[in-house]
């Protein structure tokens, strides 16, 4: 008898044993499960504006090819709504699957820095993944504009303050947000706020305004067709689709800097093996020439930046738009 149980002791041992380690085989980890089998659905990329702008038109450049690059549908949903918010709150919210990715532009950031907003979300709330374009602003007058460059203007802004009107695409967007920065140098002008591009366009060209305030991409055509002089680009180089045009600090000797930063973003906590799957194929496609080509001749400048990068970048642009908005 006792014999006997010690046979079956041994059995049960031998079979637990055999189990423990089978399970341990395996057994993955989370990050290597989500590194083997990421994607294996389609991927939706919300576009948190309207379909047809600058920012649609290049996400969905960008989803083309990630179909190739990852092996999944990529479909690219709009939702507009409050400033981009309704977009990016959808987002946010989702699974952090790496399955429900949004576009991310540096308004979300004056958005929720903004105390009247009272959102609930900040840099912590989302997963940056990849910076694409940095649309560099330009500012542009008539052809018969008494301002030859930046530096005539500023001289003139300084002795009549808040005489010279320039369009800016909206409250607290980047144009906006340089001339309150001149402002705390002593350069007071008065902003114009528009619906965007075409409404700047028609105020400038109509001379309803002194100065519009523009992407460099965006001029570029008025430039070439000569019914509207650029003065400056306002970034630490000149811009490719006005290569003839100064920086503002060439021009003035002062540093001003303003640009749309327009890139990709998911959930927080994302898998890392996930992260990286996606960082790799969106480094692959802003890398790609052909693909910088058709994202310039819509005169989008491509800027990639990788996920830690882009996210120091983020954390700079914060701090920035936090002193010169004193918020």
């Amino acid at each position: 008898m006792f014999m006997f149980r010690k046979g079956i002791s041994i059995i049960v041992l031998v079979l637990l044993t055999g189990a423990i380690l089978l399970g341990g085989c395996s057994k993955s980890t989370p990050t290597k499960q989500a590194e083997n089998n990421y994607p294996n659905k389609p991927i939706t990329i919300i576009v948190p504006f309207a379909a047809g702008g600058s920012s649609d038109i290049g996400t969905r450049l960008v989803a083309k090819r990630l179909e190739t690059e990852l092996g999944q549908p990529v479909v690219v949903e709009n939702v507009p709504g409050a400033a981009g918010w309704l977009g990016w709150q959808k987002m946010a919210k989702a699974k952090p699957d790496g399955y429900t990715l949004s576009l991310f532009t540096l308004s979300y950031i004056t958005s929720y820095l903004n105390p009247e907003t009272k959102r609930d979300m900040n840099l912590e709330s989302i997963t940056q993944l990849a910076n694409h374009v940095l649309d560099v602003t330009a500012w542009a007058v008539k052809p018969d504009s008494q301002f030859k460059d930046a530096k005539e203007l500023l001289a003139y802004v300084k002795d009549n303050p808040g005489k010279i009107s320039v369009a800016t695409s909206g409250l607290y967007t980047q144009h906006h947000i340089a001339l309150l920065a001149l402002d705390k140098l002593g350069y007071k002008m008065k902003p114009v706020h528009t619906n965007g591009l075409s409404e700047s366009l028609t105020l400038a060209m109509g001379g309803h305004v002194d100065v519009v305030s523009m992407g460099a991409g965006d001029i570029r055509t008025q430039a070439q067709e000569g019914t509207l002089r650029p003065l400056a680009v306002l970034d630490d180089k000149r811009s490719k689709f006005l290569p003839d045009v100064p920086t503002f600090a060439e021009n003035t000797g002062i540093t001003l800097n303003a640009y749309a930063a327009r890139g990709f973003a998911g959930p927080a906590n994302m898998d890392a093996a996930v992260v990286k799957r996606l960082e790799t194929a969106l480094q692959k496609i802003m890398n790609d020439p052909t693909h910088i080509a058709e994202m310039e001749a819509k005169g989008l400048d491509v800027r990639y930046m990788d996920s830690a990068v882009y996210k120091v970048f983020l954390k700079k642009e914060e701090s920035e738009n936090k002193r010169v908005l004193g918020w």
